[in-house]
């Protein structure tokens, strides 16, 4: 399989995590080693909803053994049965689509005749990588982000994020059409165009109307979110491949892009926007950045790539809509010449054993270790801030890997904010399958399997659903010899207790703001700490009476 397509279940996800992430120290190798392919097919149902009560609606992902989805028409026959009593009869069952002992209630069907809608943001890279700007690659990164477009529905709304030095993305103000603009430079029009769409009133700031663009609604935000995938896809189409930059911004990881001690001499390229690396253009550069951040101004080179992807879908994406990140990407971070600078200057403590091959080699292997190793470990921390942002807003990221460019720790990274948000990490190889590829994870994207059933016995149903998918493949329409697929159960909270939880946590958030307004917050810490310390007691004496209980009845007994 050229597309290799990696996916593994929960259970493992916290052993890949760490082996990913290498220790610090200095003799201890860097384990970058990423996960083997998962056996497929595979199912898996990744949401349940419960809004309507005691309807239940299940998105599910069943997979085939080249990691494509499969459509309804190749199942056979499908079961939504409980994940812990093994006894209990099955919810609903559907044989050819249908639903048995004429259940009215059931729908079997993909997500666009479902009628969900969607919100994606495809972030790619297009710095100045040889394969990229040269090569055939850059052409063929372009076919890919236009088939990702395909599986697409009317209802759906989009947004492109491209990277290098700088971070571009489609905006529909006045004079921004025709062309990605600069995520920094629009920053103030972009304060202006929120405002508007928060106030609620007519739309001015937005680009002249046409046939596939119509005078936004009031409350659109210009800077997030299109139905206009067209305006994206002429964009594409046209002069976009202007691979530029050689500082791909996509995590943001290490010391500052400008700063000399990130290299191990200053690189020969400019950093767009910025300038040479001259001592002189350097000093002036910061004076000014000084002078900008004291004034309370915002500054370039801050954010990531990633970070205004996200940012995207959890700032501008509808309740309704379910979100989706799409990145398609080699993973580099950073100035991508920077193994070539240090093999021309090596670091001073390397530089002593220029004499010697063998501690020459040993000792800048160890110091590019180091060097991974300390971005490895901002990048763990920034990925746990990233997954717990990206599961409290719904969004699953999708990774398709240009193996052909990054580095296996580079390619980790992709994987793990894939698997850790619920979507998939699928690597490409060779240039003519990325088109394909890209298009696989768009369509996983947006058009998962949907079961709709209502619940029969609500009232018996207790405080949680818990459910299971059993399905049985048609072999003729699906590659491979495994027809059948079990999902890993899916725990939910039903509304009512959910509902009650909540109010219990308000009360109780209540009564603990009240009690420090009523007694100020120095004593009502002091209270607490007497409350605890009785407490603590009490359950000691408790303890102790029990214990001498039991002697007793043993030395009677």
């Amino acid at each position: 399989m050229t597309g290799r397509f990696r996916w593994i279940g929960p259970a493992g996800l916290a052993l890949v995590f760490s082996a990913a992430i290498p220790a610090a120290d200095a003799g201890e190798a860097t384990p970058v080693v990423g996960a083997p392919p998962i056996e497929l097919p595979q199912a898996r149902i990744h949401h349940v909803d419960l809004s309507q009560w005691p309807k239940v609606r299940v998105l599910a992902t069943v997979l085939d053994r080249l990691g494509k989805p499969i459509q309804p028409k190749a199942i056979k026959a499908i079961k939504v049965v409980d994940g812990k009593v093994k006894s209990r009869a099955p919810y609903i069952q559907f044989k050819l689509g249908q639903p048995l002992e004429n259940r009215k209630d059931g729908k079997l069907q993909p997500g666009d005749k479902a009628g969900l809608q969607n919100a994606v943001v495809l972030l790619a890279a297009g710095y100045q990588d040889p394969s990229l700007r040269e090569g055939s690659l850059g052409r063929r990164l372009k076919e890919a982000l236009l088939a990702a477009f395909k599986p697409l529905a009317k209802t759906d709304r989009v947004n492109l994020v491209w990277y290098a030095d700088r971070i571009q993305k489609w905006l529909g103000l006045k004079g921004k059409g025709g062309l990605l603009s600069d995520v920094e430079e629009s920053k103030a029009a972009c304060r202006d165009a929120r405002a508007e769409a928060a106030s609620g009133g007519e739309i001015t700031l937005a680009g002249p109307p046409g046939k596939e663009s119509p005078p936004p609604p009031p409350g659109t935000d210009l800077c997030g979110m299109t139905g206009n995938t067209k305006a994206i896809v002429t964009i594409l189409k046209g002069d976009l491949a202007t691979y530029e930059g050689y500082f791909p911004r996509l995590f943001n990881l290490g010391k500052p892009f400008w700063s000399h001690a990130r290299y191990c001499k200053p690189p020969r390229e400019a950093l767009k926007g910025f300038g040479e690396f001259s001592a002189e253009n350097t000093s002036i550069q910061e004076t000014e950045r000084k002078n900008r951040e004291m004034k309370g101004e915002e500054l370039d080179y801050q954010t990531s790539a990633f970070d205004e992807a996200l940012k995207l879908l959890v700032q501008d994406a509808r309740p309704e809509e379910r979100k989706a990140l799409i990145i398609v990407s080699d993973g580099r971070d950073g100035y991508f010449r920077d193994l070539q600078l240090c093999q021309e200057t090596p670091p001073k403590s390397c530089a002593i054993f220029v004499g010697e091959r063998k501690k020459f080699a040993e000792c800048m292997a160890d110091f590019l270790r180091r060097r991974v190793a300390a971005e490895q470990l901002e990048f763990k921390t920034r990925a746990a801030h990233w997954i717990g942002t990206a599961r409290a807003a719904g969004v699953r990221v999708f990774a398709v890997g240009l193996g052909m460019l990054g580095q296996p720790h580079e390619l980790d990274r992709l994987r793990l904010l894939a698997e850790r948000t619920g979507g998939t990490f699928r690597m490409v190889d060779k240039e003519e399958n990325l088109a394909g590829e890209v298009a696989t994870a768009m369509a996983e994207a947006v058009g998962p399997l949907v079961i709709d059933f209502t619940h029969q016995q609500p009232e018996d149903a207790g405080q949680e659903l818990n459910l299971r998918l059993a399905i049985d493949l048609d072999p003729s329409l699906v590659r491979g010899d495994t027809v059948k697929l079990d999902t890993q159960a899916f725990v939910t909270s039903l509304p009512a207790k959910l509902e009650f939880r909540q109010k219990v946590e308000r009360g109780v958030r209540g009564t603990v703001a009240k009690l420090q307004d009523l007694l100020g917050y120095k004593l009502y810490v002091v209270l607490g700490l007497v409350v605890l310390v009785i407490g603590g007691l009490v359950a000691l004496l408790i303890t102790f009476l029990i214990l001498r209980k039991i002697v007793r009845a043993i030395r009677g007994s």
